[in-house]
């Protein structure tokens, strides 16, 4: 919903840029430019409005049954080496199932 918004706004931002280096009019002298850099907005307006009506695209998102919060080992923890390779074990096992690593090592002491 906000794309076309976004889309006019990073338009307006840059528009010196778009009417100097993409312009479809950028070799005309200034005096005989009527663009302004306008068909680069239409072009990127069109862009998203053809992806609009392909629809949402629920086919391609990829559900993961894994649990976003990792449970302490049951087993009792003593000293920092054996909380160091469970910090490890679940960075791995949280990366190869597509999650980032939520979990970051904090110094004793």
């Amino acid at each position: 919903m906000l794309a076309p918004s976004l889309t006019l706004l990073d338009f307006h931002i840059h528009r010196s840029y778009i009417e100097r280096e993409l312009c479809v009019q950028r070799d005309l002298a200034e005096g005989m430019r009527t663009c302004h850099g306008e068909c680069q907005l239409s072009k990127r307006l069109k862009a998203l409005e053809q992806e609009a009506e392909k629809g949402f695209p629920a086919e391609e998102l990829q559900f993961r049954d894994f649990p976003m919060v990792v449970e302490p080992m049951a087993s009792a923890m003593t000293d920092q080496a054996s909380v160091d390779a469970e910090l490890v074990f679940w960075a791995r096992v949280m990366a190869a199932d597509g999650h980032a690593r939520s979990l970051e090592h904090v110094p004793w002491g």
